[in-house]
């Protein structure tokens, strides 16, 4: 998996296997320097479940998708950390491990799958699940299966047609849709996947279908030590910034 800085903090950085660290102190994996990150805000280790969150400092502002995380989180693929008001985007290796050619994608015809959902993750269709029926259709308009009566969402923006052991998403607007983070025209969808229109995520649950983890999940290694007196030295300044704050 990939972590990607939208707005430009750190080159993109691939997790082959083991763990990386962010903060702004030298030493980290991945430095960023900007207001808000501390010293050694966080590690990003793989293991088995997937990407695991790990929050190194207890004073660190650290949300995931907009919900605050103080000790741990397991990342999925589309997954938004932020780090303070650094946003960091859990992505594919590559961009095409997602997005796929319209023409060459073709569920019509096909035996539905026998189970699948959209369950809202966050926005205004949060905790609420869709049934995928053969075609569901999105958008702003309220004749669609789905309405997002947003801004920057076509009357028409996306269909998802089930077909055979596959979920297929069809762009009809001229911005794409989100999948895990990144944009495309179509894809073939599994399970776990996130879907983002509009301020609204989704997660496809197909029980049945190939996760999204489990297709794109790397070898691992162990995780790299990190010295203990670099992580209590952080701990004391924290501890020094709270109490001249009065906290």
């Amino acid at each position: 998996m990939r972590l990607s800085f939208p707005n430009g903090e750190h080159r993109d950085v691939v997790i082959a296997a083991g763990a990386v660290t962010l903060g702004s102190a030298e030493g980290n994996t991945i430095v960023i320097a900007a207001d808000g990150v501390h010293a050694w805000h966080a590690r990003v280790t793989a293991d088995a479940r997937g990407l695991v969150l790990d929050v190194l400092d207890a004073a660190a502002r650290t949300h995931v998708n907009a919900r605050p995380v103080r000790e741990k989180a397991l990342l999925r693929l589309g997954d938004t950390v932020c780090l303070d008001r650094v946003a960091v985007l859990v992505k594919p290796d590559r961009d095409t491990d997602v997005a796929s050619d319209a023409d060459t994608i073709d569920a019509d015809g096909c035996a539905p799958v026998a189970r699948a959902a959209l369950r809202g993750i966050s926005g205004s269709w949060f905790g609420k699940s869709i049934a995928l029926n053969p075609r569901l259709t999105i958008g702003s308009s309220a004749g669609n299966d789905l309405v997002v009566d947003e801004a920057g969402v076509e009357p028409l923006h996306a269909t998802i047609v089930l077909g055979g052991q596959r979920i297929v998403l069809r762009s009809h607007g001229s911005g794409g849709v989100h999948v895990n983070g990144v944009v495309v025209a179509a894809a073939v969808l599994r399970s776990g996947d996130q879907v983002v229109v509009g301020r609204n995520r989704f997660l496809i649950e197909a029980p049945g279908l190939p996760s999204a983890d489990e297709a794109r999940r790397t070898p691992l290694i162990p995780q790299p030590a990190i010295d203990a007196s670099l992580l209590e030295a952080a701990g004391e300044e924290s501890n020094r910034r709270a109490a001249a704050c009065g906290g």
